[in-house]
């Protein structure tokens, strides 16, 4: 009877200690997911721009009539022929903090990604390399919001302003 209790007790221990490294494994999961994510959301800006010749033209709107999910059904309908999903619009770890609400549902529509609001020129969207196309509405992921830039590169806004400092 001792021994079954010891190793209830190891086992208890053990699940205590690996509860962290489990954390940390999926909040590195949900960060590799979301940086896929705004990765999509360039290619299929960038296929949008080749065969448009401009940037989607969707207003933030400002207008307080006008729901939230307008702007968010806008972005998604304007990439969706070019590969990004109504998922691909979603940071995993902000679907988690949110619990997980059914996507499906309108009133759940949103995009956790902001588009910058570039001008219809055609080469506006490119014409500054180190500018954001993407960036995360929230930084849930350590390090600042992730931003994807005019050559597809991904990185976290500490890392851009530490590498900004360092010129």
């Amino acid at each position: 009877m001792l021994e079954i209790g010891i190793a209830v007790l190891v086992v208890g221990v053990l699940l205590t200690l690996s509860f962290p490294v489990f954390a940390k494994l999926r909040a590195r999961a949900q960060r590799v997911q979301c940086t896929s994510n705004l990765r999509n959301l360039y290619l299929g800006a960038n296929l949008f721009l080749q065969e448009n010749g401009s940037w989607p033209q969707i207003s933030m709107g400002g207008n307080p009539d006008t729901p939230e999910g307008d702007y968010a059904n806008a972005w998604i309908a304007a990439l969706t022929p070019f590969g990004p999903t109504q998922k691909t619009w979603i940071c995993p770890t902000i679907q988690g903090l949110l619990q997980n609400p059914d996507l499906s549902q309108p009133e759940n529509v949103r995009t956790d990604y902001i588009a910058t609001p570039f001008d219809s020129k055609p080469l506006s969207p490119r014409e500054w390399p180190r500018q954001p196309w993407f960036a995360e509405t929230a930084d849930v992921h350590g390090n600042g919001n992730l931003i994807v830039f005019t050559d597809g590169s991904v990185s976290d806004l500490k890392t851009v302003l530490q590498n900004q400092g360092g010129r």
